[in-house]
This record gives C-alpha cells, structure tokens and sequence, in this order.
C-alpha cells in the first residue's frame, strides 16, 4: 500500500499536483511576490501545468487515504445556443449525458489512484483522509453529439473546451490545501476535422480525463520514491 509519508512541505505538494518541468526549467516555487488567495493558497511558479497553488508550510505526513469528492460542473454561458453566423455555439448537454461526463471523471481519476495496487480510498472523512474535489467549469458545448445519431456524417474541428480542476482538501475541516487546473479541448485532432459522434466524442472526452488524472498518479509517485529513497523532492 502507497502512503503519503514526510512530504517537505511546498516544493513537494508542487511537486504531487502540480509537477516540474524538465530541466533546465527551474523547479516549482512560490514568487516571493505572490499574492496570497482568499483561501490561503498561493500560486507556484514553473508549473508543468497552466495553473497551480498551494498552501505554505504544510504538513501531510499525517495522510495516507484519499476520498474522492463531487464533481462539479458550470457552462460558460448560457447552454441551448444553436451555431449562427459566426459558427458559435454552446449545445446543452442532456441528463445522461451531463451523469456520464462528471462519471467519467471520476471513473478516471479513481484509475489512475488505485491501479497497480497504488493509492487507498474511502467513502468517509477521517484525520488521515485527503479529500480531492473535481470540477469541470466554463464548459463550452459546441457539437450535438446525440443529435448526429440517423443523420448523415458531420465533422467538426473542435468539440467543445472545458477547465478541468482538482483541489486537495483535508476531509475533516474542507480546508483547501492545494488546486491544479487547465483548460483543454477533448478533440483529437485539434489542428484538422474529426467525425461528431456519440462514440467518438466519448472517447476523447475519456481519453482528456485519463491523461489529466495520470499526471496526477505520476506526481505522487514521484514523490513517493524520493520519500523511499530518502532524498526528498
């Protein structure tokens, strides 16, 4: 079982969630003139990532179980829009398919923690428990996947965007202790036109989400085989 063990304080929580470069990128660093967030989060420097903060001087040697929280999901703008003039759009996803995509999410997260006999999850709030909230904002639909079914062919260059969050908590208070975050485009293909299907929309969905969480995966056990190997991150 992996535990989450003598994590140095900031360079190595940058290190979990957020990553470093390769060299010669310098490694992730608070700016000494970074602003403090109203949540107590500070933003890191030379993330491998678009976005990440964390918290100062904090201690997670205390942890060694994750639960995984709701996902949350917000439009852009206001979703039902049909493509005019400019080609703009933003399609409503339906019920099933707003359940599938926060599933999925999860789904993908859950994989990467726990495969190869990696990282112990619960379903309750404990001392030792990391709680990771997932949120999936700005969401910007632009193809009708379910509406393409028993027409004929339709193609499109991008599916849609989507800012994909992961914020570390502890499970007993809900303080915030760190938050990653990127916005991408699902679509395959970015720079040509790839096919709107219900099938093959998923599967980029999927394959976006399973990247996402494996860079997560990667960075704790980054730090786990420093931690092993007794040289810290």
């Amino acid at each position: 079982m992996i535990r989450i063990r003598r994590l140095p304080s900031l360079v190595a929580l940058a290190a979990v969630l957020a990553g470093c470069a390769s060299s010669p990128t310098p490694p992730p660093s608070v700016s000494p003139t970074a602003v403090r967030s109203l949540d107590g989060l500070y933003r890191v420097d030379n993330s491998i990532l678009q976005y990440a903060e964390v918290k100062l001087d904090l201690d997670l040697s205390g942890y060694d179980a994750f639960m995984l929280g709701p996902v949350a999901v917000t439009y852009q703008k206001d979703p039902g829009v049909r493509a005019g003039a400019n080609g703009d759009a933003n399609y409503a996803l339906t019920e099933r398919q707003m359940i599938t995509l926060k599933q999925v999410y999860l789904e993908e997260i859950e994989r990467a923690l726990t495969r190869d006999e990696g990282y112990r999850l619960v379903t309750t709030p404990g001392p030792n428990v990391l709680r990771l909230d997932g949120y999936l904002l700005d969401l910007v639909v632009r193809v009708d996947a379910e509406g393409t079914v028993g027409r004929d062919r339709s193609f499109t260059s991008s599916y849609g965007e989507v800012s994909m969050i992961l914020e570390l908590h502890d499970s007993e208070s809900g303080e915030v202790l760190a938050r990653v975050a990127e916005r991408r485009d699902p679509t395959r293909n970015p720079n040509g036109m790839v096919e709107v299907s219900t099938t093959f929309v998923r599967s980029d969905v999927t394959r976006m989400f399973r990247i996402w969480a494996e860079t997560l995966r990667e960075r704790l056990d980054a730090v786990r085989a420093a931690d092993l190997s007794g040289g810290g991150t």
